[in-house]
């Protein structure tokens, strides 16, 4: 699996788990959830935004890689 597939199922996993909460919404508002939703689902949300921009930093490094790799590989020929 590539680091585009995974960064690709990670959004997707995203948006589902933020329309199932949405919905949760709708039915449990009090204390606990707004607690939930503080200590849970927004340093959660952090935590997905930074494996996104990390992922995009890993593909970019991957690509140079395999880049600077081909250019040596055709300059020993």
């Amino acid at each position: 699996m590539s680091a585009t597939d995974s960064k690709g199922r990670l959004v997707d996993a995203a948006k589902i788990l933020t329309a199932h909460w949405q919905e949760v919404q709708e039915l449990w508002r009090d204390a606990n959830c707004d607690r939930f939703e503080k200590h849970v689902m927004e340093p959660l949300t952090l935590d997905i935004k930074n494996a996104l921009l990390a992922m995009d930093q890993i593909d970019m490094a991957l690509t140079h890689a395999r880049r600077d790799c081909s250019t040596r590989e055709d300059m020993s020929l």
